[in-house]
């Protein structure tokens, strides 16, 4: 019996172990940050496509689509609807759309996004001549051939195909709903593809709260513009004045070159770092911890071993002040241990690493410099006769001055009044000293 329990223990182990201990899947409040922000369009009905420099503009019904490029190559979707079905694209020669609907031909600028009446031929090619091939497409069948230099006849499509074009030397067509670009015989698709940042408003923070109140190690790093895996790299800017379940996402782009930052944090598969923003401020940003490779850094020497607060201050969890960092608030007058000192071009400040003991509880973080003066803690180890001066303290020394002052103003008090009772005296004899004055009718 007992050799029958351990058999079956065992064998529910063995049936159980691989699932509990296989790959389990992100939390719903774990943080993940998005690997990627490409999107895909999915047409429902293509009618046509046109092509300007880097801008492609798709007619799906009775919506337009028009896909372009920003300054950092991140390609942005704009939609358009238009009250009519859409038949026919095509750019003019100055980047002026033009569309054919069933009643009649509008524009599109970028400049006024209002469509507006308009006049423009529009040209169904059946037939294009490269140096190399000569494509024929069948109106009716939508079948679409090439034919080379060799007289050599290949069925590229053999239906489904219409608006067969050439735009800067290359030939496209769409068929069954998907633009194509013709290399030699071999069809190429071309997805309507653009980047959509929509979901970086929706990081879950996940434990960054809990995290960003922990103990902390400075980690300097550089964020490279491909992470590990060779994708593009995005950074979030984000506000960290309080957490709560998302982040507070303030806008996404992608990386252009490496740059230096201050990790603050890592939490799900994301860093949070610290480094300067578009007006030289530092700012708080979230990015993939993939992108992210440690740097080298040495912090310069102290010049205090001992501080005291200046004002009521705030003491921080890292070298960065925000709400989600806060810690602790202390008097002013707090004294401080300080063990490090941090200087980095891309912080606000200079900051410190201090300790200090408030009802019995040890604190530790960041103090940045301006709310801290030099402290000496070398008085606190004098006998309780000594006169020197070496160490000083501040509240030693304003009582010392109270002294003083006390001294000299009874020393003129009694100077004072020697003076005012040796003045008496010598009136009082010199009134008993002079003469009476002759009495004139003394013989009359």
């Amino acid at each position: 019996m007992k050799k029958l329990t351990v058999v079956t223990t065992a064998l529910a182990i063995a049936l159980i172990a691989p699932t509990y201990f296989a790959a389990q899947p992100a939390r719903a409040d774990e943080c993940v940050y998005p690997s990627d922000f490409v999107e895909e369009l999915d047409f429902e009905s293509l009618a046509d496509y046109a092509i300007y420099g880097d801008t492609r503009a798709y007619a799906d019904d009775t919506r337009l689509y028009i896909i372009s490029p920003d300054e950092y190559g991140d390609e942005y979707l704009n939609e358009v609807s238009c009250q009519y079905k859409i038949t026919d694209l095509e750019y003019g020669d100055d980047g002026t759309l033009y569309l054919n609907t069933t009643s009649g031909v509008f524009s599109y600028s970028p400049s006024d996004t209002r469509l507006q009446s308009a006049q423009f031929d529009f040209e169904n090619l059946t037939r294009i001549q490269t140096d190399e091939y000569l494509y024929a497409l069948n109106a009716q069948t939508g079948a679409l051939t090439g034919l080379d230099n060799l007289n050599e006849y290949t069925t590229i499509f053999e239906e489904g195909c219409s608006q067969l074009k050439e735009y800067d030397g290359s030939v496209y067509v769409i068929n069954d709903g998907s633009v194509y670009m013709l290399d030699g015989t071999q069809p190429v698709e071309q997805p309507a593809r653009y980047t959509d940042f929509s979901s970086s408003y929706h990081i879950s923070t996940g434990d960054a709260a809990d995290i960003l109140a922990g103990g902390y190690n400075v980690r300097t790093v550089t964020i490279r513009s491909q992470t590990s895996d060779g994708g593009d790299t995005y950074y979030t800017k984000i506000n960290l004045e309080s957490i709560g379940e998302t982040f507070d996402a303030q806008g996404t782009e992608r990386l252009a070159g490496d740059r230096s930052a201050l990790a603050i944090a890592e939490v799900g598969n994301a860093t949070i770092v610290v480094m300067p923003d578009e007006n030289g401020m530092s700012q708080s940003y979230i990015t993939l911890t993939s992108a992210v490779e440690n740097s080298e850094y040495t912090p310069p020497a102290l010049d205090m071993t001992g501080a005291y607060a200046r004002t009521r201050l705030t003491i921080y969890s890292r070298p960065y002040m925000c709400g989600a960092t806060a810690i602790a608030t202390v008097e002013s007058g707090t004294v401080f241990t300080v063990s490090e000192k941090f200087n980095l071009q891309y912080l606000d400040g200079v900051y410190y690493r201090v300790t200090c003991t408030v009802d019995g509880e040890e604190i530790s973080g960041f103090v940045i410099n301006n709310l801290l003066s030099p402290y000496s803690f070398s008085s606190e180890n004098q006998p309780e006769d000594s006169t020197g001066s070496e160490g000083f303290i501040y509240d030693n020394d304003v009582q010392t001055v109270i002294i003083v002052l006390l001294i000299i103003l009874l020393a003129l008090i009694a100077v004072g009044y020697v003076t005012f009772y040796l003045t008496r005296k010598n009136e009082r004899a010199g009134r008993r000293r002079k003469p009476r004055r002759p009495d004139d009718d003394l013989y009359s």
